[in-house]
């Protein structure tokens, strides 16, 4: 994947992602205030070390028959008055080295002299200290200490709850969003996808939590925190900062180039992880015929190539990440050695004191422990960026269906008015096609399997798209109406037809989720369920497993022929719809379908005569084109193939007679 493509991806996701968070910027002001109250708390710590351990060096400075820091080097020169024995001078004496370095000051704040009579500890001074103003000193601290971490604990609590709450809304929108707009994509953009993969690429919409959290909790803090830490570290000493910072550049190199190559990749990666979610779920799906055709291993050796691929690359990506994260790690506890070094060289030259070299020992690892949360967010914002952008293209690369006007009232009659269609250019299925559905009559479209007949089903639909002519519903061109408007005025019942995982009633519901419970009880017993109904314990709220396991094929066809009759449509679509229930049952469907003085417009498409001999009217569909039309009898008496359909003898795929 080339550079600007990858970059092209990240800015579309956080701008999807900016967009998502619009509406809850007042919140994400909040985060921020209170990341900031925890890391501003957090920084005071170390100032409360430093005055600590300086009070407790204070304890050993100028008391008798002892040699304090301060005293150090006027002790080295005195052991040259008398040989053998250690003149200890009185508290606050300077040496002549002293006095000649009291000449030069040096920059402010990193160890200019100063006078060693003051009652305070500064640059490279550590005052005198009794007992109990160090135990003054250590009661406060601790006290003050206890009190700073659990205000920064607090404030940090109180950020992470609201980022979970931000994060947690944005994602659901994401999710919500991104599922909403797959749905109303055309049905021909699901025929070159596999659903397992599609799912996955919506599941992966979950990754906006952690850059939505990463945003407003973890990166501006983390960067104020080392700005922070920068600022107090100069102000105590800028020699002790540097060498603190020296080996900063190399470890930003390290940083990006690990970034970088944790970034290659990832778009190949993650479609290894979305083949193995559609492996998985193509075969639990087709579970029955995976057993029948006793191909459980290979199944099962087939998933075990795919991911055993993935979690190759997944071991290698953990390997490089953890190689450089040694260097990483190397380097800082390099930094760390050099300022203990430093700083203590600092302090036997007078100028820092102890409580300076831990202070700064400290802060040291609150500058570096940001940079490696950084380094972290990074890798891991990179992977997350890269499972938005599918969403992204989810969302904006593919059309989706193109809105229109309502549906007006109307008896329901529809018109094919010279229809053409192919799924694949130069190959037409329909082939310039015109006949008619009277309103509220039954008209039977027959013919040899592929001649286009549930494909012209498909087209009054609007699943797939006119390539010429048109369709009219009551006069109205269906392409200029809302896809989804006309769909709701059309109830199909197909021998494919899906059960969701829900109870027989929310089957039932589906179409018409108003539908009171006598309306539902009255459809399930007229579509042929009542004696299965009798025999559940919950009766209609018996739950139904994925895609309909616990019912058998005749009873999901039964549900959804309840379904349908619930809707009330104006349209009404038989496609093979009663293909798997027996004559007796048949024959109950069909008195409820067919010969209810209301029904809809209905049209029948079945390879069974007896659904086909109450039609009004038939059209013989035969290679994408209109063989013939008329009535049952009509067609029975002067088309063969027809005659033989009647008959129920075998028929050629042709269209031309019995075989």
């Amino acid at each position: 994947m080339t550079g600007p493509s990858r970059g092209a991806g990240a800015a579309g996701s956080w701008s999807l992602l900016a967009a998502l968070a619009r509406p809850y910027r007042w919140r994400f002001l909040g985060v921020a205030l209170l990341a900031l109250l925890a890391t501003g708390t957090d920084l005071l710590s170390p100032i409360i070390y430093r005055e600590a351990i300086n009070d407790i060096a204070g304890l050993y400075v100028g008391m008798p028959g002892e040699t304090g820091i301060d005293l150090l080097r006027d002790g080295e020169e005195a052991e040259a008055t008398e040989p053998g024995s250690l003149s200890v001078p009185a508290a606050g004496a300077q040496s002549v080295d002293d006095a000649e370095d009291d000449e030069t000051p040096d920059a402010p704040g990193d160890g200019a002299a100063t006078d060693d009579d003051s009652p305070d500890h500064h640059a490279g001074h550590v005052a005198a200290r009794t007992i109990e103003q160090t135990l003054h000193t250590l009661l406060w601290g601790t006290a003050l200490l206890f009190a700073i971490n659990v205000l920064s604990h607090l404030f940090s609590l109180l950020s992470d709850q609201q980022t979970v709450w931000l994060s947690s809304r944005i994602e659901a929108d994401l999710i919500q969003r991104t599922f909403g707009r797959v749905l109303r994509l055309p049905l021909a953009y699901f025929r070159r996808r596999a659903s397992g993969a599609l799912a996955k690429q919506i599941d992966q919409s979950d990754q906006a939590a952690p850059l939505v959290s990463a945003a407003a909790h973890d990166v501006v803090p983390e960067v104020l925190r080392m700005v922070g830490v920068l600022a107090i570290m100069l102000t105590q000493s800028w020699r002790l900062t540097i060498a603190a910072l020296v080996l900063v550049p190399p470890y930003l190199w390290l940083v990006l180039r690990s970034s970088r190559r944790l970034e290659t990749g990832l778009t190949s990666y993650y479609e290894m992880w979305d083949a193995v979610s559609a492996h998985i779920q193509d075969a639990l799906g087709a579970v029955k015929t995976v057993k029948l055709s006793g191909a459980e291993g290979r199944e099962a050796l087939s998933l075990r190539r795919s991911s055993d691929e993935a979690y190759r690359t997944y071991v290698d990506r953990n390997r490089l990440a953890n190689f450089y994260l040694f260097w990483q790690t190397s380097l800082n506890y390099l930094t760390q050695a050099l300022v203990l070094g430093y700083g203590g060289w600092l302090v036997l030259e007078r100028q820092l004191t102890p409580g300076d070299v831990v202070m700064f020992v400290v802060y040291l690892d609150k500058l570096y422990s940001p940079i490696e949360t950084l380094t972290g967010l990074t890798i891991q914002l990179q992977e997350h960026l890269a499972s938005i952008a599918r969403a992204v293209r989810l969302l904006r690369e593919t059309p989706e269906e193109e809105g229109g006007e309502p549906l007006p009232d109307g008896p329901g009659e529809v018109r094919f008015e010279k229809v053409r269609f192919a799924y694949l250019p130069g190959r037409d299925v329909l082939q310039g096609v015109d006949f008619a559905l009277p309103a509220g009559g039954v008209t039977a479209l027959v013919g040899p399997s592929g001649a286009g007949k549930t494909t012209a089903a498909d087209l009054l639909l609007r699943l797939f798209s006119l390539d010429d002519g048109r369709i009219l519903v009551d006069g109205v061109d269906i392409r200029t109406l809302d896809a989804g408007a006309l769909r709701r005025a059309i109830a199909v019942v197909a021998a494919d037809g899906a059960i969701f995982q829900t109870t027989i009633a929310g089957n039932i519901r589906y179409m018409r989720p108003e539908a009171t419970d006598h309306e539902v009880r009255d459809a399930a017993r007229a579509a042929g369920l009542g004696a299965l109904l009798d025999r559940l314990p919950e009766g209609l709220e018996t739950a139904v497993g994925e895609h309909g396991v616990g019912l058998s094929v005749g009873e999901r066809q039964r549900v959804q022929i309840a379904r349908a009759l619930v809707a009330r449509p104006r349209i009404l679509i038989l496609d093979e719809a009663t293909a798997n229930l027996d004559y007796a049952t048949e024959s109950e469907v069909r008195k409820v379908l067919l010969e209810h003085p209301d029904r809809p417009t209905t049209l029948v498409i079945a390879h069974r005569h007896s659904m086909v001999a109450q039609a009004g009217h038939v059209v013989l569909l035969v290679g994408g084109r209109v063989a013939d039309q008329g009535s049952p009898r009509e067609l029975c008496e002067r088309n063969a193939w027809f005659a033989a359909f009647a008959s129920g003898s075998p028929v050629n795929a042709a269209g031309g007679g019995t075989l």
